[in-house]
Parts: C-alpha cells; sequence; structure tokens
C-alpha cells in the first residue's frame, strides 16, 4: 500500500472500545512498517490524529541536541518554543506532559516522541497513549528489522556496479562518487563521505548528503570525532547518539549539530596493512546499526582501498613508462649527438690527413656549428677564423682580454661588449697552445661544447704535427745552414744549393744577424711574464720553427748554444737598422720575459761571403753585449770591433781587402801613386799641405788623389775612425806585402 493511499484511511471504529482501537492502530502501522520509516511515520501521524481525537499529531527525534520533525530532518526549521519547552519535560523518564493546548509523549527514552495539538480537548486516556506510543515503537523496531538488514543479494549487485565501475574507471573522483552514493542509499543514511589521510591529517575527499559546506572540507587528526577513533582504533565504530556519546570526542558536536547528525558509522579503509582513510555515513533519525551494516560498509571500504590502490599502481606504471620514454628520448639524443660527433670528428680528421690548414679547420667548425669560429694562438695572436664575411676586428681587443683574463679555466663564457662566445683552450699535455672561440649564446649546449672539444683537439693535433714537421726541417736546416757557414768552400757550396732546393729563398739583399738572449730586469715585487710561459730557455728552442711564420723577412734561423743565428732578407730598400728593430721586437714577443740582443752583418753578396758574415755579426753581437745596445751593425762598430776581431783572430788578409781591395785593384803605377800619398798623409798628421810638401806635389794633386782614395773605399778621410781603420789597412798591407 502506498503512503499517500494512508493518508486517507478512515477513522477508526471506537465500537469496540480502546482495545477496537489499539486494534485498528496496530494493523495500519503494521501495513505501513513494510513499505518503510518514511511511510510508517506519516501514516502513524493519521492514525494517531484520529485515534486520538487531535487536531494534529507530528512524531519527533532528538537528533544532534535538539528535537525535530522526523519526517523533515532534512529542513532547518525548528519547533516552537513552547513545544520544546514541553518536550524538554519528558525528561528524565517522564512519559507525558502537557501545556495549553499541546501535550507530549514519549515513545522511546530521550529519542522519539508524539507532539499532541489537542486544542480545548481533554487529555486522552493514559492507557491509549500508552498503547499508542507502544504500537508505535514496536512498528519502528519492526521496520528497523526489515529494512535494516536489506537481502544479501542486493547488496552483492551493489557490490558488484561498484567493482565494475572500479575495473573500468582510472578515475578516481568518480569511483569515490559511486561509493558514497551506493554506501548512503545501502545503508539508509543521510550523510556518506570518504576521508583519506594526507600529511597526518584525516581529509575528506568526496561527501553526499551534506547540508554544512564545512562538512565537505572537514579535517580531522587521529582520535577526533568517529573517524579519528577508527583511525586510532584501527576497528569500526558505531554511535547512535553523536551529541550525546561519550566514546568520541567533542571536537566536531557543532558540525553536528549543523547537519542533525543523531548517529554514525565508520569503518577504516586499509592497504597494505596501513589504514590510509576512513568511510563514514550518517543518520539523521534513531537508528541502529547492525553488524551486517558494518560488514557492508566494510566491504565498500575495501573495494575503495582497492581502487585507491589500483589508480596509484596504474599512476606508478604511467609514470614508469614516462620514465622510460624521457629515459629513451634522452638516449636517443644522446645516441644522436654521439653520431653527429662522431661524424664531425671523422671530417676533422680526414680534413687533418690532407694537410688541411687550421682556417680549413675554422671553415668546418663554423660550418658544422652554424656560427662564427676563431682560432687563437698562445699569445692570442688570430691565425684562423670563419666565416669570412664575419667581422671580428671590432671586437678582437676585448676577447683578448677576457681570454687573457681566463687563466688557467679550460673554458669559460664571456661577453665581449654584448658579443657573447665561448672560449675553450687547446691543450697539449699540460703545455697550453691557444684558445679557439665559439660566437653566439654564452652557454652552448652539450652537442656544441663537444663539437668545440673537438675542434680544439684537432687544432692540437694540427699544431703539434706542424711543429713536428718544422722541427724536422728545421733540425735539416740547422745542419745545412752551419756547413754553409763553417765547412769548407765545396761543402758551403753544396749546402747553399741544398737549402734551396728544400724551398728557402736566398735571392736579393740578405744579412746575417746573430741574436743572444737574457732575462729582462722586472720591478721589485712584480710576477715575471716569463714564469706564466714556462722557462724562457725551453720557449728559444722553438724560435726557429715560430720565427719565420712572425716575420717574413727571415728566410733561414739556427739556434746554437745560447744564440739565434738567421738570415733576413731586406724588403723595398730598408735599412738592416729598421728591419733589425722589427725583429728583435718579434722575439720578445715570442719569448716574455726576456731581452734580445742582435748583431748585424754586413750585406751578403755571393755564396762565399756567408763565413766573413757570421764573423761580421758575431763581432757586432760582442759589442752590442758589452755596450748595453739593443741593436748594432758591423758598420757602426768601428775600430772597437776591429779590435774585437783581432782579439779573437781575426782574418788580417780579409780586413785589408775589405778595407782597400778597390785601391789595390788599380794599374800598378796608380796604385803605387795612391799609396804613397796615403802613406805621407798620414805620417804628416793628416795634413794635406804637409803631403804636398813632402812629396813635393802641387796641392791640388795631393786633394784629388786623397778624393779618389774615398772614392774608391767608402771612407771619409774627414772622419777620425776612418781615418784610423785606413791607416790600420795600409800598414797590414805594407806588412803582408
Amino acid at each position: 500500500m502506498a503512503a499517500g493511499a494512508l493518508a486517507v484511511v478512515p477513522p477508526p471504529s471506537r465500537r469496540g472500545g480502546e482495545s477496537a482501537v489499539l486494534q485498528d492502530v496496530l494493523t495500519h502501522l503494521t501495513r505501513a512498517s513494510e513499505q518503510g520509516q518514511e511511510a510508517l511515520l506519516s501514516e502513524a501521524r493519521i492514525v494517531f490524529r484520529n485515534a486520538l481525537n487531535a487536531q494534529d499529531v507530528r512524531i519527533v527525534v532528538h537528533s544532534a541536541g535538539a528535537w525535530r520533525d522526523c519526517l523533515r530532518l532534512e529542513y532547518e526549521e525548528s519547533l516552537n518554543e513552547p513545544v520544546e519547552a514541553l518536550l524538554d519535560r519528558l525528561e528524565p523518564g517522564a512519559c507525558y506532559a502537557r501545556a495549553g493546548a499541546f501535550a507530549a509523549a514519549s515513545v522511546t527514552a530521550s529519542s522519539v516522541a508524539l507532539v499532541l495539538d489537542l486544542g480545548d480537548a481533554p487529555n486522552p486516556a493514559s492507557r491509549t497513549l500508552r498503547g499508542l506510543c507502544q504500537a508505535l515503537h514496536l512498528a519502528l523496531g519492526a521496520c528497523e528489522s526489515r529494512h535494516g538488514n536489506p537481502d544479501k543479494l542486493e547488496a552483492i549487485r551493489v557490490f558488484q556496479r561498484v567493482a565494475t565501475r572500479i575495473l573500468k574507471s582510472s578515475d578516481l573522483n568518480g569511483i569515490f562518487t559511486k561509493i558514497t552514493h551506493e554506501a548512503k542509499a545501502r545503508l539508509s543514511a543521510d550523510i556518506c563521505g570518504i576521508m583519506l589521510m594526507q600529511d597526518d591529517w584525516l581529509t575528506m575527499q568526496r561527501c553526499v548528503g551534506n547540508l554544512a559546506p564545512e562538512t565537505a572540507a572537514l579535517r580531522m587528526r587521529s582520535g577526533q570525532g568517529v573517524a579519528g577513533r577508527v583511525f586510532a582504533t584501527r576497528e569500526p565504530c558505531a554511535i547512535e547518539d553523536y551529541v550525546h556519546s561519550d566514546v568520541i570526542s567533542r571536537d566536531f558536536h557543532h558540525l553536528a549539530r549543523a547537519e542533525r547528525v543523531k548517529s554514525a558509522l565508520a569503518v577504516p579503509l586499509v592497504s597494505q596493512n596501513e589504514i590510509i582513510g576512513v568511510l563514514e555515513v550518517w543518520r539523521r533519525r534513531p537508528s541502529h546499526f547492525t553488524p551486517q551494516h558494518t560488514a557492508e560498509l566494510a566491504t565498500l571500504a575495501n573495494l575503495a582501498s582497492i581502487a585507491i590502490e589500483n589508480i596509484r599502481l596504474t599512476d606508478a606504471r604511467e609514470a614508469a613508462v614516462k620514465t622510460l620514454e624521457a629515459a629513451h628520448a634522452e638516449l636517443q639524443s644522446r645516441y644522436d649527438v654521439i653520431t653527429v660527433s662522431a661524424a664531425f670528428q671523422e671530417s676533422l680528421t680526414n680534413l687533418l690527413l690532407a694537410d688541411g690548414s687550421l682556417i680549413d679547420i675554422a671553415k668546418l667548425g663554423a660550418r658544422h656549428l652554424g656560427r662564427p669560429v676563431a682560432i687563437f694562438d698562445r699569445l692570442l695572436e688570430t691565425v684562423a677564423f670563419s666565416p669570412a664575411d664575419f667581422d671580428l676586428t671590432p671586437h678582437l681587443d676585448e676577447v683578448k682580454a677576457l681570454l687573457r683574463k681566463a687563466g688557467d679555466a679550460r673554458a669559460a663564457a664571456h661577453d665581449a661588449k654584448g658579443v657573447p662566445f665561448y672560449g675553450q683552450s687547446v691543450v697539449a699535455g699540460a703545455e697550453r697552445l691557444g684558445w679557439v672561440a665559439l660566437f653566439g649564446p654564452a652557454t652552448p649546449s652539450g652537442a656544441v661544447q663537444l663539437a668545440l672539444g673537438e675542434i680544439c683537439v684537432t687544432v692540437a693535433l694540427h699544431k703539434m704535427k706542424e711543429r713536428a714537421a718544422a722541427r724536422a726541417l728545421s733540425g735539416k736546416l740547422g745542419l745545412l745552414f752551419w756547413d754553409m757557414i763553417s765547412a769548407s768552400e765545396s761543402v758551403r757550396l753544396t749546402a747553399y744549393g741544398r737549402i734551396r732546393e728544400l724551398g728557402v729563398n736566398l735571392d736579393g739583399e740578405l744579412c746575417l744577424i746573430v741574436c743572444a738572449f737574457r732575462s729582462a730586469a722586472r720591478k721589485p715585487g712584480e710576477r715575471a711574464a716569463v714564469e706564466a710561459e714556462g722557462n724562457w730557455r725551453q720557449a728559444t728552442v722553438e724560435l726557429p720553427e715560430r720565427l719565420p711564420a712572425a716575420n717574413r723577412a727571415v728566410r733561414l734561423c739556427t739556434l746554437r748554444d745560447d744564440e739565434l743565428v738567421l738570415i733576413a732578407g731586406l724588403r723595398g730598400g730598408q735599412c738592416k737598422q729598421s728591419l733589425a728593430d722589427v725583429l728583435r721586437k718579434d722575439i720578445e714577443r715570442l719569448v716574455p720575459g726576456v731581452s734580445a740582443c742582435l748583431g748585424v752583418s754586413r750585406l751578403i753578396e755571393s755564396p762565399e761571403d756567408f763565413p766573413l758574415r757570421y764573423q761580421d755579426a758575431r763581432t757586432a753581437l760582442a759589442v752590442t753585449r758589452r755596450t748595453g745596445s739593443g741593436v748594432l751593425g758591423f758598420e757602426d762598430i768601428g775600430v772597437a770591433g776591429l779590435l774585437l776581431t783581432l782579439r779573437d783572430g781575426g782574418d788580417f788578409k780579409g780586413f785589408v781587402a775589405d778595407k782597400m781591395k778597390a785601391i789595390l785593384s788599380e794599374a800598378p803605377a796608380q796604385r803605387e801613386a795612391l799609396l804613397e800619398t796615403l802613406r805621407a798623409y798620414f805620417c804628416e798628421n793628416c795634413s794635406q799641405h804637409g803631403t804636398a810638401l813632402r812629396l813635393r806635389l802641387h796641392h791640388k794633386t795631393v786633394a784629388y788623389r786623397l778624393e779618389k782614395i774615398e772614392r774608391l773605399t767608402g771612407l771619409d778621410l774627414s772622419h777620425h775612425e776612418s781615418r784610423v781603420l785606413l791607416d790600420l789597412a795600409l800598414r797590414m798591407s805594407d806588412l803582408l806585402s
């Protein structure tokens, strides 16, 4: 029978007295209890109103510390104050109370009561009222027994629906929503919620049926409320009267009153023997949670735990897949980098084997990296850069300054006045051979750094290869050079021809230069640059390979003991002094921390002149060392050079030939006249008048002969040193003849 149909049942017959009334009420209540508690309460209001001849009957429940209408628990309506005061008079143990038109009767102790609007009618018979209350009490118990333990087949269907949702869905929020709705319906609850443990807090994840927003954001610690007790004890917990229970804490009584909660049941969510949360239901009406309720809620909690674990495993699996994909992508990326790097390294190696230059290496690097590349030697001189249209000049000084400032750093990012670049040193063993600069973003990627490192290695190999070749050629040329200036005439000519065959240009105006070294003076406390470059004596060993590239005037050079001997060519009317000054600066730049002194010979006119010009240069160097001058030519040393030459066992015939060759080549009569005039000139203390008187010649004749002597020897007899040299040469000539 439908609940709506029960409302129109006619008043029960009174012919049989109170027994008939009770019998009629029991019949209607029994039928209504089969349809649920709401139908029972609705039917009870009607039959009680008819049976008691009241204007209205309301059934109220004491829930969450207040009396509320059983049929309107979800609304915020409250009873008027006189009725609430009347109901409070039923406690403790009172069965009936009346105040004015209203009366109250207890159905169950302190939980359910009747509120009667009697108007002016007298009090109902106490036996009838007690019988009606007892009948309602029995009917509520029967309804609770019947509907509180629904059939287990329906429970299995509920569990099956939840399990199917878990298997088909990876949406944890959707699964929680399904579980809370099923638990709420299955246990005839008004509110259901799932709470999970997060950072030592039980936090509400999904809640249905709540009235207060605070319930949906509920947080509690272990021991607080019903859920906190479950978490603390690891056991289910059922509460029949929330606000009057001594089992749970009072932390959430205010929320229970806001939700009009009467009873509650909570069970733990367990995963791998650890409690991860709580599943809880609340009822607003008086009720009793049976063991079957607890078992079914625990089953739903287990399904929730399985769902959580399943989602976690799925997430872990997806995370593992993503990690593997990322690792695979990383390995693939590294493999691609290594493949490209290997191809680039192969190209560099092939270029090196094909005798490619540093410019070729810079071009290949710039083309591979798509960025300008510049190569510097260890003194930060630019040896190559690419592409050709890259204008390095405006930034060159700043780039060099930054690389020099980097010191011992192998690689570093820099910014040359708005032009970022990355510099990496070229190193062979413990020796720095130079730098490679890559222009562009200041912090290149790993692939770019790897390519830059390969360029540096190739540059180092190229330099070591050049050094080895230059050292081998320099050693061979050095031996031939010494043969050309110190061996017999036939060997000298053979060495001269072999040197020319090896590609050394010995054409044009040449001079021979000898260079000696000494440590440069420095201020007290100042660190010498030579210490940063290593022992300067070791650096001088490399000069024969490096100097021809640094100064194009140098045709050939070799190192013997501590002296550097070289042949230099004069270009475009260049004087020997300016050539020697430039050469000295180049040497001191290539070997920091040393001071160089040079002796320069006279011009070399033929291959036979090399031994004599070597002596010239050594003589000039000896004077340079003693005078502290930087550069001196043989023509500049005068008598001092002659004295040094004589001291060292100089060639007298060579000296005479050098000074008087032109005079001695004249015809005999003319030669004797010039020599006689020269002897008389020196005997008369260089007086033309005395010479004319001594030879009984006209003074113009003496003057003519002296002018011719100056023209033939290239000496100026008005200079004292020239007169001394010519006087010595004349005396030696007389001695030798």
